[in-house]
């Protein structure tokens, strides 16, 4: 019995092994023809471009049964080889090599088919408006063809195919993009920046648009249209809305208009945002379309557009609203409001998340802006006052004596005093510019404001207080610096600004520590550092315009004819022109100086002026070799016309010996030049007169020889002198 079911099965599995041979010989014929006619129909269409509608219809059913009988085969295929797996597995695994090259035909000649029944769909779809469908045609089109694991690419006719679903994927963006800008258009635009009516249009209801604009998004080109579609919202409608005055209104007909009606006038922000949400329920109402994972347009829209809105309408429009005082902030809670109820109704129609609330974040932070908005003011302010004429100048007088108290110690009976002098920490009497009072008044109301003001914002206040004087050191210079290298009034005010905002500083920070808040009080805070820029600043300036000064009269004399001096037999007429000329700048410079300037300082000032000039005059007669008695004798005369004038150019004229160092010594030269041997060598003393005070032994020799000829009483004076 055994033997017998053996006998059976062993027949049955010959007879299924029979079969399935005579099975795959059969379907490789057919697909052997299948293969062939695709061919044929491709060649046709792709090659010949000869219409085939019906035929390809016919070829894919008959693909479609070549598969389920491929399928079933296989699955029978498998099971024999289960069964007789250690007796036929060689020859099944023929029969699987077989039917898999049999296989890999069939799925050509299917991609082959599939792609023909795409193209056929794709005109179908575009000519019946349904761009979804054909959008979703062209992207299986495009699978197909850029498949990496098909071998559709070794095929001669696949250069053909490719190139028609490019002119079909060309097509439809065309159409598309079409009748995106016949749908969706604008007027105005082309207009000059003149223009002052700018449209917006939908042609239809938004299910009309909804299947083109989701088949534009499956084809890849939906947000080249968003970007510029965006950009055009923002330039010409949000930006005009939040920067200018403009009229807004949505007419029956989904037209959007926005009319400028003056670019130079700045906008309330109620209006704006007024303005700003009529906008967007606009773009929501026609634009709500859901594209995928519900994403409406609109949300596709905000990539585009956010960081500009919110960058401009906070810089642009709420900046404009944070308060500058403390009674202005406590009117600042409708703007909260208003910005709040705005962006709340951005987040409802789906433009931002609740992660975004961009107006939220600034609002928030009011009480930094606040003290923001206040110390920019401030700096607009000091910056300002700072760019007025420096020549606006207002006299400034010393307070009254500060009254020490008398501290006297004794010492082995000996009373030691040290009461201070009563003009101690005091500025002089001067004229200062009136920017320079108004800067020091804006620098104590800051302090006044932070003395009220929170730790943090009083720390800013005083931080900005320490700007201003800062930058008064630094713009003065370079605003007015045509004038502070030209003009000496102005150089000097600027001097005396410098030197009156270091005095001030000096005790600013010690008046103001108590009245402070507390935490303010632990911190080192001064002004002292900056004392000594200011001072540094104007002392600069006022001594480079003290050397152009100087270089304008020493100019003068390289040209009045000293240069010769010793080689002619007379002074030119030049000589004493610009020596007078010398004088008058000098006496230029006391006009004005004098009022302007400290005492002392403006008598140090001249002085070190009038000095240059006498010494520059001393050293041009004392190096030259030869002085004929004519030309002495104009040098005494010329000289003693300085001598008479220079002296009224201070204060006190007796004391003119104090500011010019060489003036001695000038004096002694002109008596040398109007001297006989006798006087000089009555001057010299042996070295302990007059003369020899102001003039080495050197010196003397050098004029007796150029005033005097050789003589024996020369040579006996000339030996005297050691």
């Amino acid at each position: 019995m055994t033997s017998f079911l053996t006998n059976v099965l062993i027949t049955a599995g010959k007879v299924e092994k029979l079969n399935l041979r005579d099975k795959i010989s059969e379907i490789q014929e057919e697909i052997t023809q299948l293969k062939y006619n695709v061919r044929d129909f491709m060649n046709d269409n792709y090659i010949e471009f000869c219409s085939k509608l019906t035929e390809d219809q016919r070829l894919v059913n008959k693909a479609e049964v070549l598969t389920k009988e491929m399928n079933d085969l296989q699955k029978r295929i498998d099971d024999q080889i289960k069964i007789e797996l250690s007796g036929s597995i060689k020859e099944l695994k023929n029969l699987s090599q077989a039917l898999k090259e049999s296989n890999l035909c069939l799925q050509l000649s299917d991609q082959l088919l599939s792609l023909n029944e795409c193209t056929r769909l794709i005109r179908q779809y575009q000519e019946e408006q349904r761009y979804v469908d054909a959008a979703t045609s062209l992207c299986k089109m495009q699978n197909l063809l850029d498949n990496p694991e098909s071998d559709l690419q070794h095929l001669e006719i696949y250069s053909a195919i490719k190139k028609e679903y490019i002119n079909l994927h060309n097509s439809f963006l065309s159409h598309a993009s079409l009748l995106w800008h016949e749908r969706i258009y604008w007027t105005g635009l082309e207009d000059s920046k003149d223009g002052t009516i700018v449209t917006l249009s939908i042609k239809d209801k938004l299910e009309d648009v909804e299947d083109l604009i989701r088949g534009l998004h499956y084809a890849n080109n939906l947000s080249d249209h968003l970007l510029k579609f965006s950009k055009t919202i923002m330039d010409r409608i949000i930006q005009p809305i939040i920067n200018e005055s403009c009229s807004v209104s949505v007419t029956k007909e989904n037209v959007f208009i926005i009319e400028y009606v003056d670019r130079k006038q700045i906008p309330t922000y109620q209006s704006v945002l007024y303005n700003l949400k009529l906008l967007f329920r606009y773009l929501h109402e026609h634009f709500n379309v859901v594209i995928d994972d519900n994403q409406t347009l609109l949300m596709k829209m905000q990539p585009y557009m956010l960081e500009r809105l919110a960058e401009s309408l906070t810089t642009n429009c709420i900046a404009r609203t944070i308060p500058s005082s403390s009674t202005e902030l406590k009117n600042f809670e409708p703007v909260v409001e208003a910005t709040n109820e705005f962006q709340s109704y951005l987040e409802e129609i789906g433009f931002i998340t609740e992660k975004q609330l961009f107006l939220t974040e600034y609002t928030n932070n009011i009480d930094k802006l606040f003290i923001d908005k206040i110390c920019q003011d401030l700096i607009v302010k000091a910056r300002n006052i700072i760019k007025k004429d420096l020549h606006d100048s207002i006299k400034h007088v010393p307070e009254a004596p500060l009254k020490f108290p008398k501290d006297e110690s004794e010492n082995e009976d000996l009373p030691i005093h040290r009461q201070l002098s009563e003009t101690s920490f005091q500025l002089p009497t001067c004229q200062i510019s009136k920017n320079a009072k108004e800067t020091l008044d804006l620098a104590k109301s800051i302090l006044d404001e932070a003395c009220d003001s929170s730790d943090a914002c009083a720390v800013k206040l005083f931080y900005t207080c320490r700007n201003v004087f800062e930058m008064y050191a630094g713009l003065v210079p370079e605003h007015h610096r045509k004038f502070l290298e030209t003009i000496p009034q102005q150089v000097a005010l600027f001097h005396n600004n410098c030197m009156y905002l270091a005095h001030h500083l000096l005790t600013l920070a010690h008046e103001y520590r108590d009245k402070l808040p507390e935490s303010l009080q632990q911190l080192n805070l001064t002004f002292a550092d900056q004392t000594l820029i200011l001072r540094d600043v104007g002392s600069e300036c006022f001594l480079e315009h003290m050397r152009y000064q100087r270089n304008i009269i020493i100019d003068i004399l390289k040209e009045s004819g000293l240069a010769a001096l010793g080689q002619v037999s007379e002074l030119p007429s030049s000589t004493e022109r610009a020596l007078r000329q010398c004088i008058r700048q000098l006496e230029l410079l006391k006009t004005v100086w004098l009022d302007v300037l400290p005492i002392n300082i403006y008598c140090r000032a001249v002085g070190c002026i009038t000095n240059s000039m006498v010494e520059d005059l001393i050293i041009r007669v004392t190096s030259v070799e030869d002085i004929p008695a004519d030309v002495a004798s104009d040098l005494v005369i010329m000289f003693n016309m300085a001598v008479t004038r220079a002296p009224m150019i201070f204060p006190e004229p007796d004391k003119i010996a104090q500011y010019v160092r060489k003036w001695s010594k000038f004096l002694e030269l002109i008596k040398v030049l109007g001297a006989s041997l006798k006087e000089i060598e009555i001057r010299w003393e042996s070295g302990k007169g007059p003369l020899a005070k102001e003039f080495t032994a050197t010196q003397v020799k050098q004029l007796i020889r150029a005033l005097f000829q050789n003589t024996e009483r020369r040579s006996i004076l000339l030996a005297s002198i050691k």
